[in-house]
C-alpha cells in the first residue's frame, strides 16, 4: 500500500473512487470503529475540510468485499472496494488477473479442459498462475513458447517448459504431478491459457495469490466432497490468524499437520511475522495426505511470499498418538490445522502411547487434538478447527480424552463458529485453542458466535471483518485479565469464562452454547448431565446417519460418472 503514501483524500473522493454515495462514507465511519481517522491539519487540505490518508482507507476498504448487488459491469466475483479505490488513483491492481481466471475456471472451463477432469484441469490452472506469479523467467519462456504452438511438437513441448518450471521452483514430486496430466493436456488449449492469463498487464504477487485461492475455492464448489473440502473458509482462516498471533513476538515456527492448500498456515505466518519483536526467519512447515494437495500447497505458500516451506505426506488420521513425544520428534512454536472431520483410521491405532488415552477406532478427532497438543514445543499454542459434536460427545473414549486434556491444562479456550462456512457441508464448528499441557487448569475461555455471519449466497456464510474483531477481543481481555490477576466478567451472550468446578459438574462438555449466557430469559429448567449424554448421543447418531447417506449419494453420483 505504499505506493500512496503521502496523497490525501476528502470524504467525497473516497466516496467517488469506492463508486459509492457519499453518505456511505459516513455510514462507515459510524458503524465501524477502526475506519480510518481524519488527519490532524494539513498545508494541503483545503480549508474547514477533513482529509484522510489515502494509503490507510485503500487498506480499510480492501478488506470489505463489494456485494453481488453493487458490482458494476466487468467486476468479478470477490471485488472489493480497495479495488476501485485503487485504480481510480491511478494503481496498477486492476483486477484483471481476477478476471481471467474467473473466465478460465468458471464459463470458459469447459472449452478450455478438453480431456481433462474438473480437478485435473483446475490443477493446470492454479500451475499456470503460480508460474506467471512466483517463476518470471520460466513464465516467458512459456509465453513465447505457446506463440509458437502450431508446430507438431510444441504441444509436447509446453507441457515440458511447464513442468521444468514446477520443478525449479518446488522440486521433482510437483513436476510429476504436472507431467502426469500432460497425456491429456492438448497443447493449443494450454497455449491459449497461457496468452489470456499473460495478457492482463502488470500483476503484483499479492493479486496472484488472492487469484490462486479465488481457483480454490471454485475446486471446492464444482468437486464438493470429492474434493476433499480442502479449502478452509476464509471467516475461519481469518478468526484463527489473528488468535495464534497473540503472544507470539518470539516465535520461530508455524506447522499443520493437514496443510490442505496452505491457506491456514500461511495466513497464520502472516499474523505472526506481523507482531514479531525482532523480525527474523519463521519456519513454516506443513503435513499432506497425497502429493495433489502437497503441491498446491507449496504453490500456494510460495506465492503468499513462503518459497522454502517444508512439506511432506501425512495423514488422514494420526494413529500413534505417542510419536511427538519422542525427544526425536518435531515440535513447533504454533500449530493451526482444518483436520478431516470425523474420519475413519485407515490402519491400526496404536493404543500404548496416547497420552490421554487411544481415541475410538471409527472417529479421529481426539486423535488430531492430542496430535496436535504434542507437537508443541514449551509456551507453544495452536488452533484447530473441529465439529461441534467433539466438544461434548458421550463416547467414552473421547470424554476420557477430553477431561484428560482439561485437567493437563491443554485446553485454554473454545470458539463455536456459525454453520454454512464450508462449501459442502452446512454443519457448525468449534476452534480448540490449545497450549503445551501445563499440568492443571483453572478455568476455560468459551466464545459464542454461532449466531455471527450473514449470507453470502443461499447456502454459504461469511463473517463480516468486525465479527472477527470482536471474537479477536473476547479472547484477547480475557488473557489480559488473567495476566492481571483479576476475573474476567465476560459479554452477555458471547463469552464466558467457566472454571474447572464448573466443567468437572457438567462432566467435560464444552460446547460454548451450554455456557454462554444468552442474554435471554428462559423458563426451563437448566440440562443436567444425563440429558446432555443423551442429547449428544442422539447428535452423534445423527452425525453417523449423515455420514453413510453422504457416501450413498457419492456411489450413486459416481455410478453415472459424475
Amino acid at each position: 500500500m505504499s505506493d500512496f503514501e503521502g496523497v490525501l483524500v476528502t470524504r467525497a473522493d473516497i466516496a467517488r473512487f469506492a463508486g459509492v454515495k457519499r453518505p456511505a462514507v459516513t455510514n462507515w465511519e459510524r458503524r465501524h470503529a477502526d475506519f480510518p481517522r481524519p488527519l490532524e491539519r494539513s498545508a494541503d487540505a483545503p480549508p474547514g475540510v477533513e482529509v484522510f490518508s489515502a494509503a490507510e482507507v485503500l487498506a480499510w476498504l480492501a478488506q470489505r468485499t463489494i456485494p453481488a448487488n453493487a458490482r458494476q459491469p466487468g467486476e468479478p466475483e470477490g471485488t472489493t472496494y480497495g479495488d476501485r479505490f485503487r485504480v481510480s488513483l491511478g494503481g496498477t491492481r486492476s483486477g484483471a488477473l481476477f478476471k481471467a481466471v474467473d473466465l478460465l475456471s468458471g464459463q470458459q472451463a469447459e472449452r478450455f479442459r478438453g480431456e481433462l477432469s474438473h480437478a485435473e484441469y483446475l490443477t493446470v490452472l492454479l500451475t499456470l498462475v503460480y508460474l506467471r506469479g512466483c517463476r518470471p523467467e520460466e513464465w516467458r519462456r512459456i509465453v513465447a513458447e505457446a506463440s509458437r504452438y502450431q508446430f507438431p511438437h510444441s504441444g509436447e513441448l509446453l507441457v515440458r517448459f511447464l513442468a521444468s518450471a514446477v520443478r525449479e521452483g518446488l522440486g521433482t514430486v510437483h513436476e510429476q504431478l504436472v507431467l502426469a496430466l500432460s497425456q491429456n493436456l492438448g497443447g493449443a488449449r494450454v497455449a491459449d491459457m497461457v496468452r489470456l492469463l499473460d495478457d492482463t498487464g502488470p500483476v503484483d504477487r499479492a493479486e496472484h495469490a488472492e487469484g490462486f485461492e479465488r481457483v480454490l475455492a471454485r475446486y471446492s464448489e464444482l468437486l464438493g466432497k470429492r474434493a476433499g473440502d480442502f479449502f478452509t473458509p476464509r471467516a475461519a482462516v481469518h478468526v484463527i490468524a489473528r488468535l495464534i498471533a497473540e503472544g507470539a513476538r518470539h516465535v520461530h515456527s508455524v506447522h499443520d499437520p493437514f496443510v490442505r492448500a496452505g491457506e491456514l498456515v500461511s495466513a497464520a505466518w502472516d499474523a505472526v511475522a506481523a507482531v514479531q519483536q525482532t523480525p527474523g526467519r519463521i519456519e513454516v512447515s506443513g503435513a499432506g495426505a497425497g502429493e495433489h494437495p502437497l503441491a498446491l500447497a507449496g504453490m500456494n505458500l510460495a506465492l503468499h511470499g513462503i518459497p522454502d516451506a517444508g512439506l511432506w505426506t501425512g495423514d488422514i488420521a494420526p494413529s500413534a498418538g505417542g510419536g511427538p513425544w519422542h525427544l526425536d520428534a518435531r515440535t513447533f512454536d504454533r500449530v493451526v490445522t482444518n483436520p478431516p472431520f470425523n474420519a475413519k483410521f485407515d490402519r491400526p491405532v496404536d493404543e500404548r502411547c496416547w497420552r490421554y488415552g487411544p481415541p475410538p477406532r471409527h472417529n479421529a478427532n481426539f486423535a488430531w487434538l492430542q496430535h496436535v497438543v504434542a507437537s508443541l514445543r514449551p509456551d507453544g499454542r495452536a488452533a484447530v478447527i473441529m465439529p461441534d459434536i467433539a466438544a461434548f460427545s458421550a463416547n467414552p473414549s473421547e470424554r476420557r480424552i477430553r477431561a484428560g486434556m482439561v485437567e493437563d491444562g491443554a485446553v485454554e479456550a473454545l470458539i463455536a463458529l456459525p454453520a454454512q462456512l464450508f462449501a459442502s457441508t452446512g454443519i457448525s464448528v468449534t476452534v480448540w485453542l490449545l497450549r503445551h499441557p501445563t499440568g492443571s487448569c483453572d478455568e476455560i475461555l468459551f466464545v459464542d458466535a454461532s449466531r455471527f455471519g450473514s449470507l453470502t449466497t443461499r447456502v454459504r456464510r461469511e463473517l463480516s471483518p468486525d465479527e472477527v474483531r470482536l471474537i479477536h477481543e473476547e479472547h484477547r481481555s480475557w488473557a489480559a485479565a488473567r495476566a492481571e490477576g483479576r476475573a474476567f466478567t465476560g459479554t452477555d451472550g458471547l463469552s464466558r469464562a467457566v472454571s474447572i468446578e464448573k466443567l468437572r459438574e457438567m462432566d467435560y462438555t464444552l460446547s460454548p452454547a451450554f455456557h454462554v449466557p444468552s442474554g435471554k430469559r428462559s423458563d426451563t429448567r437448566p440440562a443436567d448431565r444425563a440429558d446432555l449424554a443423551t442429547l449428544a448421543g442422539h447428535l452423534a447418531e445423527l452425525h453417523a446417519r449423515t455420514r453413510e447417506a453422504d457416501a450413498a449419494v457419492e456411489e450413486l453420483l459416481g455410478r453415472y460418472g459424475l
